[in-house]
């Protein structure tokens, strides 16, 4: 993979890490009233949604780098699909603060509604989806290694818990899944410095130059 290639997706994917692990953390609170009200809510959200776009723009540039092994390549593709639908999914999340009045005045919450509705299904699919690209990516020396990867599996999946977990069994402790989050954006911030050794399985696959005269 060549040094330009590479920095194309490595300066999102780290820029990604940094803004969850530099800006302003979720919100506390024993309740969802509590949480949208809260001072912190717009911005460690819309920090949160940022880097998942950003996320999602270097895996999409990865994609269009330098021929990539098929089980990485497989990965990819259903990592960047579920990255988009969590962005999505994140601004949701983000504007969910504009029924904080309709909470605590007992109306309809039509946006934290579908916020919460999609969350149950898009947080479990990214961490499965990105879970799997770790584990292929670092097998197949694409991004990252088996030394780091353990930090994104277990970030990943505690993310992809969080909102099932939280929202369908009303378990407060579940809250602390959500955490898993910053554990990801750790992994995000390595992998994007992380020395590269291309994979094996590309390199046999390249086609030799053509011998002179022919």
């Amino acid at each position: 993979m060549s040094t330009t290639s590479s920095l194309r997706w490595r300066i999102p994917v780290l820029l990604a890490g940094v803004l969850i692990l530099a800006g302003p953390k979720h919100p506390r609170g024993s309740t969802m009233l509590q949480m949208l009200g809260h001072a912190d809510w717009l911005a460690s959200h819309v920090l949160m949604t940022a880097s998942f776009i950003l996320f999602g723009v270097a895996l999409v540039l990865l994609r269009r780098g330098e021929a990539l092994p098929e089980r990485t390549a497989r990965w990819l593709r259903w990592a960047v699909i579920a990255t988009a639908l969590q962005t999505v999914e994140a601004v949701l999340h983000t504007a969910a603060m504009v029924d904080h009045g309709n909470l605590a005045a007992g109306r309809a919450t039509p946006v934290l509604t579908t916020h919460l509705a999609m969350a149950v299904v898009l947080y479990p699919l990214f961490g499965a989806a990105v879970v799997g690209f770790i584990v292929a990516a670092a097998r197949e020396r694409v991004l990252g290694s088996w030394w780091i990867a353990w930090i994104g599996i277990i970030g990943a999946s505690a993310h992809g818990a969080a909102a099932p977990l939280r929202i369908l069994t009303g378990y407060e402790p579940f809250s602390i899944l959500f955490a898993g989050i910053v554990v990801f954006a750790l992994w995000m911030a390595l992998a994007g410095v992380w020395p590269l050794r291309a994979a094996a399985s590309v390199r046999r696959a390249a086609p030799l130059p053509a011998a002179a005269g022919h």
